[in-house]
């Protein structure tokens, strides 16, 4: 079976939510590149009269407070299309710069490396409470 990219983003985070006494989401469109012979470009489809542009990948960044006082951060880059449902979400993960890196600007900056305390379900070895 296959399930949308946004749909299973959204469940981890309503997941996430629940288990833990505050979250905040971060969701946005990616138009990332593909590499053709030695080079990059990015493609992607327009639809309707004004020509939108239909994003080539999603972002969702979830930032939750743990127990040990710190954060737990997970970031996850997810093709904008259908998935199979056997696929575990955490083969999306990637590192919260790659996500910078393709939308332009930074997320959750504010925030130094030794506060969290786990980053994408690894333990943050600089991790100070």
């Amino acid at each position: 079976a296959v399930v949308s990219t946004q749909s299973t983003g959204e469940k981890r985070a309503r997941a996430l939510a629940r288990k833990h006494e505050s979250a905040y989401v971060l969701t946005g469109p990616l138009f990332l590149p593909t590499v053709i012979g030695n080079e990059k470009f990015v493609k992607y489809k327009l639809i309707g009269d004004n020509n939108v542009a239909v994003p080539t990948h999603f972002f969702k960044v979830i930032l939750t407070r743990t127990k040990m006082g710190g954060f737990a951060l997970e970031s996850y880059v997810m093709p904008n299309d259908e998935i199979r449902d056997d696929i575990p979400i955490s083969s999306y993960l990637v590192p919260k710069s790659a996500i910078e890196k393709g939308a332009g600007f930074m997320i959750f900056d504010y925030i130094a490396d030794s506060q969290y305390y786990t980053i994408n379900g690894v333990r943050n070895p600089d991790f100070i409470s």
